[in-house]
C-alpha cells in the first residue's frame, strides 16, 4: 500500500518555496511593469521588458510546478522545477547583462534559484520518490 502523505520535512520546504515563489512572482510582476514604464526612459530598450515578463512566466510556472509536488504528487512537478529554475538562470543572466547589473550578488542570487532550490528540493524528494508517495 502506498504511502499518501509527503514526508514533513518535504511538506514544509515545498510550502517555504512556494510562499517565496508567490512573493517572488507578485514582485516580478511590478518590476516587468515598472520595466515598461521606464524602461525607455534608462534605456533599456523593449528587449529588457520582455525578458521581464518571461522572467514572472518562468516564476509563476516553477510556482505550478511546486503545487504539482506538493498537492498532487506527482513527480513531474520535481522535473518542471529542474526545467524551469534552468532556464530562469538563463533569462536572469541575460537581464543582468542587458540592465548592466551583472554582479556577483546577482549571480550568487541566480545560482541560489537555479540550483540550491531545485536540488534541495530533490534531497527532500528522493524517499518519497523510492516508497512511491511522489510518483
Amino acid at each position: 500500500m502506498e504511502n499518501n502523505k509527503l514526508s514533513t520535512g518535504l511538506t514544509v520546504w515545498l510550502w517555504i518555496i512556494f510562499v517565496v515563489n508567490v512573493l517572488a512572482a507578485i514582485g516580478g510582476i511590478v518590476v516587468a511593469l515598472g520595466a515598461s514604464v521606464v524602461g525607455a526612459t534608462l534605456g533599456l530598450g523593449s528587449i529588457y521588458v520582455v525578458l521581464s515578463f518571461i522572467g514572472v512566466i518562468l516564476q509563476i510556472v516553477i510556482t505550478v510546478s511546486i503545487g504539482i509536488l506538493l498537492f498532487a504528487h506527482k513527480k513531474i512537478g520535481l522535473v518542471l522545477i529542474f526545467a524551469f529554475a534552468a532556464l530562469g538562470f538563463i533569462v536572469s543572466m541575460v537581464t543582468y547583462s542587458i540592465a548592466a547589473q551583472l554582479s556577483a550578488v546577482n549571480i550568487v542570487k541566480a545560482i541560489i534559484s537555479a540550483i540550491l532550490m531545485p536540488v534541495i528540493t530533490y534531497l527532500f524528494a528522493k524517499n518519497d520518490i523510492a516508497n512511491g508517495t511522489i510518483a
